[in-house]
């Protein structure tokens, strides 16, 4: 039999609570709960037989006052409960509340699968047992509040930050205390969403070239596993390309990917930002330590650009790393170990390095457990023109200017270089010559390859170069671009304004051949 539970509606007097619980009294019926709102009393009463549930209600109707009493299923208490209890399962964020005793009086299913600890195991306990380190306790002692304060439980080896508020009763009295708790890789993931990580992947990857697709098949392959690779190659060559590529090919594509230029941070700074450090580790640590990148990292892949210029200190550090798969944080004493792919770059000759004893041997050896070589562009000539067709749009959008094309005298001098900073020196080049073009195709005269040197606009003389020379590079661009889309010089005449004698004869001048079978067919 299950308790009787009955709301009472009413017209408030005195004495009315008194005489309903005399009906109950004078039949030995024992009240359980009772609970007074304006108008309405609550009562719940122990488990009574069928007959006498009927018996006590019409006793209750007769008490003066008294408008009604109808059976309900649970209590106002036990209502607020159930729809407390359905709010902490629904949030994702884990929830723990304890009263001024310490004890723990809420823990929901977040909470049970961030500290990795049972319900039944912490519910109704002293959380002083579960860990005395936790700075919830120090909230319920002295009100203060914290945010984001990273905790270990090394009971459990749970990680996850957590954020605490004391909660206050009557005159601002401390009655308890609650903090709420986010999985450290969860955080992780919430900052790989916010920070809009770019995401690239072989398919973006452009080439017509053996060499290129060579490299993009064997990386495709390579990315499938979980063993550090070493990429090399000149600067420009598209390493962290490639990185993130195999990154997002690989099982930890849906993790995160952290890039890190080791040239391009100091040397101080470096070694806390790869391996994070302790609570009062040195003046300025903040408060509650630091992760680092190795710990952010965890399941996903970290890229270690431009690895050749860690100093001997950070290159024992990061061997100690990839052999133990453990991270000591600068100033603690606990290792955390960490599950991180790592992917190194280099435009360095480490060999040499090794050499002159300014790279460890050991630690090469650990990373260059696959090696990927990227040729440079003028290995790879033959790329250029779609390389440089995909930049052209690019920029020709992003600058708003009409340009569309490039000429071939133009796309000649581009192949012809030698590119020293390769796609990146390719890339600002289209850049520059999108900026200064005043038309719609891009002729020789806008490909500025020499530092310091810009062209002047088109239809205009230069120092140094005749009038004649530069419009007869346009006339022969346009006789390029014209030919592409006529057979016949004498379609080729009427698309330029000019008769067949005319358009024979600047082909002729400028080495142009056209098939003009059409032209003795017609």
């Amino acid at each position: 039999m299950q308790p009787l539970r009955l709301r009472i509606p009413n017209i408030d007097r005195v004495g009315l609570v008194h005489d309903i619980s005399q009906v109950l009294a004078a039949r030995h019926f024992n009240i359980l709960t009772m609970e007074v709102e304006p108008n309405t009393v609550y009562l719940e009463i122990e488990a009574i037989l069928p007959a006498d549930k009927e018996t006590i209600i019409a006793a209750l109707k007769t008490v003066p006052q008294v408008i009604d009493a109808a059976e309900i299923d649970l209590m106002p208490h036990q209502v607020k409960a159930e729809q407390i209890k359905a709010v902490l399962a629904s949030v994702g964020e884990g929830i723990v509340a304890i009263d001024h005793r310490g004890r723990v009086t809420h823990y929901n299913p977040a909470a049970e699968k961030i500290v990795r600890l049972p319900y039944y195991q912490v519910i109704g306990r002293p959380l002083a047992e579960i860990s005395s380190g936790l700075p919830l306790l120090e909230t319920l002692r002295t009100g203060a509040k914290y945010d984001n304060r990273e905790i270990v439980l090394e009971r459990t080896k749970s990680h996850y930050l957590a954020s605490g508020r004391p909660i206050l009763g009557e005159w601002g009295r401390i009655i308890g205390a609650v903090a709420v708790l986010k999985d450290i890789s969860d955080v992780r993931e919430l900052v790989y969403t916010v920070t809009g990580q770019m995401t690239f992947t072989f398919d973006e990857i452009l080439y017509t070239s053996a060499a290129m697709r060579q490299v993009v098949t064997v990386a495709g392959t390579i990315a499938r596993g979980d063993s550090t690779v070493l990429i090399r190659g000149e600067t420009g060559t598209g390493k962290e390309l490639f990185a993130r590529a195999i990154h997002a090919a690989s099982p930890r594509a849906g993790k995160v990917f952290v890039p890190l230029n080791c040239a391009a941070v100091p040397d101080t700074l470096l070694e806390s930002e790869l391996f994070g450090y302790e609570e009062g580790a040195f003046t300025g640590a903040a408060k509650g330590g630091k992760q680092g990148l190795f710990e952010f990292a965890h399941s996903g892949t970290l890229f270690l650009d431009e690895i050749g210029e860690l100093s001997a200190h950070l290159q024992a550090k990061l061997l100690r790393v990839l052999q133990d798969g453990k991270v000591r944080r600068i100033g603690g004493t606990r290792e955390n170990a960490v599950n991180v792919r790592i992917l190194a770059a280099t435009n360095r000759h480490l060999e040499d390095m090794i050499a002159k004893g300014s790279f460890r041997e050991d630690l090469y050896y650990r990373l260059n457990v696959i090696p990927l070589f990227l040729p440079p562009l003028r290995e790879r000539s033959e790329d250029i023109p779609l390389l440089a067709d995909h930049f052209l749009k690019r920029f020709a959008a992003k600058l708003q200017k009409p340009v569309d094309a490039i000429s071939e005298t133009a796309l000649a001098k581009l192949t012809a270089y030698h590119w020293p900073g390769n796609i990146r020196e390719l890339e600002n080049v289209i850049e520059r010559a999108v900026n200064i073009v005043g038309d719609k195709i891009i002729l020789a005269s806008h490909i500025v390859l020499d530092h310091g040197r810009t062209p002047p606009p088109r239809g205009t003389d230069a120092p140094g170069r005749p009038l004649a020379e530069t419009l007869a590079e346009v006339e022969r661009d346009l006789l390029l671009q014209a030919r592409k889309r006529h057979r016949t010089s004498r379609q080729l005449g009427a698309a330029l304004g000019l008769s067949h004698t005319a358009v024979l004869k600047k082909l002729r001048k400028y080495g142009l051949a056209i098939d003009n079978n059409d032209d003795k067919k017609g």
